[in-house]
């Protein structure tokens, strides 16, 4: 009786362990990815009725003859697929700004307008008469390749207010067309922006943006004529206004860390600077700038030589008021 109680406790005791075995067998997983069409995956949606015009629109703006009774949303977003698509021109440009009450126009942004900004284009919208844009403080022509020097003088005697310019990569401009703007604007240019201007010689605009009475912002990334005593002769005059200094890029005629040093000594109120890629630059650099502009709220060092010591050393010192650090790509 003992012998057949114990097989039977045997037999339970086995196959109670086949059934614990066989569930942690079972808890065991292993995944293997879905293999999915990405097509099926991501649903088509079918365009809008209003999205299907605006193509069609964009497709044909050559026809359209007015946007008085449209809307500025909709104006906004056919310029956007025209601009996309690259078919915007002088004609809808001047559609554009038809209408529109000029002495209520502030800011102006033609931001890589392209073939749509030839000087005719200019004379035949926004200069139509001295003066017709009295309140206009902002203009960017950013990207117009086709503008030449005729052509920048008119929007500046139409807009004698202008605070703001830019007017980068555009290849045809030459120095004196500079000279002239700056010297039509002498009291009340605050920022210009010259990146990539590669018409412009540096030193031969220098005598003009030293008589600015109010340059706060200066751009001359790319423009490879910058030197170390160009730098030197803005910041001296400019430097206690200056609020943004834009250096990039400027490699044929490397700025070197004596630019750094007057800088340090002169824009104590300093709050941006860009100093990408300009590779002879060194950690005494960063000590000129840690030790003197002690409001530099946004600093690039991108493809620099700059040592992580020397940022780190940066950080500890002025980090507190900073909002934007880039620092890729140092060597």
């Amino acid at each position: 009786m003992v012998l057949v109680l114990l097989e039977e406790k045997f037999r339970i005791q086995k196959q109670i362990m086949h059934v614990i075995s066989a569930k942690s067998e079972a808890v065991e997983l292993k995944w293997i990815p879905k293999m999915q069409d990405p097509c099926k995956s991501q649903k088509q949606l079918a365009p809008s009725l209003q999205e299907l015009c605006l193509t069609i629109l964009a497709k044909n703006a050559d026809a359209i003859t007015s946007l008085g009774c449209v809307p500025d949303v909709l104006r906004h977003k056919i310029s956007w697929f025209l601009c996309d698509n690259r078919r915007m021109d002088a004609h809808f440009l001047e559609l554009l700004l038809h209408g529109t009450p000029t002495e209520i126009r502030r800011v102006l942004q033609f931001d890589q307008c392209g073939c749509c900004i030839p000087d005719y284009a200019l004379s035949a919208t926004l200069a139509r008469f001295p003066n017709c844009l009295p309140a206009l403080t902002t203009i960017s022509l950013k990207g117009a390749y086709r503008l030449m020097e005729a052509g920048l003088c008119m929007p500046v005697s139409s807009a004698t207010s202008l605070k703001s310019v830019d007017i980068s990569q555009c290849p045809l401009l030459t120095s004196e067309g500079i000279c002239s703007l700056t010297n039509s604007l002498q009291s009340v240019l605050r920022e210009l922006y010259l990146d990539n201007a590669h018409g412009i010689d540096a030193m031969l605009i220098l005598p003009a943006l030293l008589e600015l009475e109010n340059l706060e912002v200066l751009s001359v990334a790319g423009i490879q004529t910058v030197t170390d005593d160009f730098i030197s002769e803005v910041v001296s005059v400019h430097g206690c206004r200056m609020k943004e200094l834009i250096l990039a890029d400027c490699m044929v005629v490397e700025l070197t860390d004596s630019s750094l040093e007057v800088l340090g000594h002169t824009c104590l109120g300093l709050r941006a600077i860009d100093l990408t890629n300009l590779c002879k630059l060194t950690d005494v650099s960063i000590g000129h700038l840690a030790n003197g502009c002690h409001a530099i709220q946004m600093i690039k060092l991108c493809r620099n030589v700059f040592s992580g010591e020397a940022v780190v050393a940066y950080l500890d010192v002025r980090g507190a008021c900073l909002k934007d650090l880039s620092f890729n790509n140092i060597i």
